[in-house]
């Protein structure tokens, strides 16, 4: 089934606005489906709030859905020299941010970098899809080269046809509708040459480190995906505190391999 006209369909339902988060100016965008439930999609790293689309189309039916672009993606501010303790200071003031546009959120559905943000927010219910836990060696090795290179790169990085093999390289299911689906997203988000800049900064600096996504504190979801190349896949006993680990048959695009699976995993919660 050709889901792309829904897709477009479902976009020109949703609302966007600008609001101040922590000085920074962060586009942000609204879908009410006359719900008391709210969830907030917060997309990974490279791509804009049309990541979370596919997964967002399958939830739209249960919950009003809340979307940000991350600081330096999508129509957020650009930050100069971007670092890690930027997007975590800009995510520790997002909630009241939304309090102060009367968005009350009550649950937090992060993918990829988004997951780092997300584990900064004060909510009680957050899922982490392929968080970048624990970074593979190809990884590291792959974002410390495109950032030494990012000024020659980025004729390639930003070039269509290189963006949709990324994106292929990045999913298990190579079905049309999922090739199709990548090329649908790959049209609709725009990345500038200066946000690519920073972005391949963000990239390095995730893969040089361990980032633990959680400490002490309880969450209520992990999905990651066995055929990740980028986020090596987890286990629920490695002393996290969890209510629920699932592995899928995905690559680290779990919410486009599987949308309608990853979205009832989230609404059978």
């Amino acid at each position: 089934m050709n889901m792309l006209p829904m897709y477009d369909k479902f976009l020109g339902e949703i609302s966007s606005d600008f609001m101040d988060v922590g000085g920074v100016k962060t586009a942000y965008y609204f879908y009410q489906g006359g719900s008391k439930k709210t969830i907030l999609l917060i997309h990974g790293i490279g791509g804009d709030f049309h990541g979370m689309i596919p997964l967002a189309y399958h939830l739209k039916n249960d919950a009003n859905l809340v979307f940000v672009d991350l600081p330096s993606h999508g129509r957020s501010q650009l930050i100069k020299d971007m670092k890690m303790s930027d997007v975590e200071n800009w995510a520790m003031n997002l909630m009241s941010a939304f309090d102060s546009k009367g968005v009350s959120i009550d649950e937090v559905v992060a993918h990829s970098l988004g997951c780092l943000a997300a584990n900064k927010m004060q909510c009680q219910k957050i899922w982490y899809i392929s968080p970048p836990m624990k970074t593979s060696v190809m990884s590291r090795i792959s974002s410390s080269f495109f950032y030494r290179t990012r000024r020659a790169n980025q004729y390639i990085y930003l070039n269509y046809y290189f963006s949709v093999f990324r994106g292929l390289c990045l999913v298990n299911n190579r079905q049309k509708n999922v090739v199709d689906l990548i090329r649908w997203l790959t049209k609709n988000t725009r990345v500038t040459r200066r946000q690519y800049l920073e972005q391949s900064k963000i990239a390095r600096d995730i893969s040089r480190s361990k980032k633990i996504i959680i400490s002490e504190r309880e969450f209520t979801g992990l999905i990651v995906g066995r055929r990740d190349k980028i986020s090596l896949p987890v286990n629920a006993a490695d002393g996290v505190k969890i209510d629920k680990f699932v592995e899928l048959d995905t690559g680290h695009l779990s919410v486009l391999d599987s949308p309608e699976l990853v979205a009832e995993l989230i609404l059978t919660e």
